[in-house]
């Protein structure tokens, strides 16, 4: 189970007081607290050895408590942004800005515990909209690498839906299927010949679909990454284990 399907099934459970589920889902949640860590810090970091681990997970548990469903922001992605607020606070109180890299001293304008509620409300809102912004940049980049661009993929996108759900359909499959998805990074191609063994979709159907597949492929795969692009997948009517052909895990 990912991280996402975690938050969505047992987030509710945890801020109406399971200890327990709190608990595992903190535990569950720390690659995401460390990945997120060392970004921010642009070092690695070791649990139990780094003060930077320790805050992130503290304020993952404070994310918990002040996530709110109305503010249309994905849990994770708003988690994301606690955890850098809270680094920032770190990293003030140290006077460690050595460590903090150059995109993000933006953070530096978090609003310390003192202030007011609106300031940090204005902050958040803020640093969403420079999330939202950089992800998509980072996706053009990853999308680059296999000689896609937003506009090729936007071209290739099927119309119609059922179309469309079942080209996410194989890019699951690619996505949870270790080995289909290794061939993909390391080669750079979709690995077609296996997927229409696996799909049952004939090879003319994948190779037309295959910068959409790719391109879902990536998403579902960096899902932790691409928090709010896979939150706006799931928006637009597809949902995990839901639409078209469920064609089984690796």
């Amino acid at each position: 189970m990912t991280l996402e399907q975690y938050t969505a099934l047992y987030l509710n459970q945890a801020r109406n007081g399971d200890t327990q589920v709190r608990e595992e889902l903190l535990a569950s949640a720390k690659p995401f607290i460390q990945g997120t860590c060392i970004k921010v810090c642009n070092r690695p970091l070791e649990w139990g050895r780094d003060d930077e681990l320790s805050i992130g997970l503290m304020a993952f548990n404070e994310a918990i408590d002040r996530f709110a469903e109305e503010k249309n922001i994905p849990f994770l992605g708003f988690a994301r942004l606690v955890i850098k607020s809270r680094l920032s606070d770190h990293f003030r109180k140290e006077s460690r800005h050595r460590h903090q890299p150059l995109e993000y001293q933006v953070a530096d304008h978090a609003p310390v515990q003192h202030e007011t509620a609106q300031a940090w409300e204005k902050y958040m809102q803020e640093a969403e909209m420079q999330e939202r912004q950089e992800e998509v940049l980072e996706f053009q980049k990853e999308l680059a690498q296999y000689g896609i661009s937003v506009s090729e993929l936007v071209d290739a996108s099927p119309k119609h839906r059922d179309s469309r759900e079942n080209l996410i359909s194989v890019a699951r499959l690619v996505a949870e299927t270790t080995s289909l998805m290794e061939q993909l990074l390391r080669t750079g191609r979709l690995p077609v010949k296996e997927l229409a063994l696996a799909s049952g979709l004939h090879r003319k159907t994948l190779e037309k679909g295959r910068r959409y597949i790719i391109a879902m492929s990536i998403l579902l795969y960096h899902r932790d990454r691409f928090i709010y692009l896979f939150s706006y997948l799931k928006l637009t009517g597809w949902s995990e284990g839901k639409g078209g052909s469920n064609y089984g895990k690796g």
